[in-house]
């Protein structure tokens, strides 16, 4: 069994009865839609089925970056992906509901401005943190990086 908290890639390896194993591997949040569709740590360029999100990491710490690996911004694909489902209109055929192991992560949230802090565009306060979970808004824990933990 090993469980690493911090990066969220916690992977379960329990027995199922005499001579067999089950492993379950938790994955990561969609920061688009929050559902639970990544297979890899921030950054990894993979596509959410939910909401044809593609994860870059670029976009995850300057939430209102245009361009990149998605034309929207973060801020403005959320609101679209409440509004018709999809990170952008033109995705929407691409996109298909949640199947049950990809539930929402337990707290994630949109990004609201009025609580939550970024980086201004294009400044980098402090360097790329290791581990890129760190750049989750949601969770205010006090990861070493440079937003501050609590409130």
């Amino acid at each position: 069994m090993s469980l690493d908290v911090g990066s969220l890639e916690i992977e379960l390896v329990a027995v199922a009865g005499p001579g067999r194993i089950t492993r379950v591997v938790l994955r990561y949040p969609c920061v688009c839609c929050g559902h639970l569709t990544m297979d890899e740590p921030p950054g990894s360029y993979q596509i959410c089925p939910v909401c044809f999100w593609e994860d870059d990491a670029v976009q995850l710490r300057w939430p209102g970056y245009w361009g990149g690996a998605n034309r929207p911004s973060l801020m403005e694909a959320q609101k679209n992906h409440q509004a018709f489902g999809a990170c952008e209109e033109r995705a929407v055929e691409h996109v298909r509901p949640p199947e049950d192991h990809e539930p929402l992560d337990s707290s994630w949230r949109p990004i609201d401005p009025e609580r939550d802090q970024f980086e201004p565009k294009d400044l980098s306060l402090a360097p790329w943190p290791d581990d890129r979970t760190a750049l989750y808004w949601w969770r205010y824990r006090n990861t070493g990086f440079w937003r501050s933990a609590g409130g």
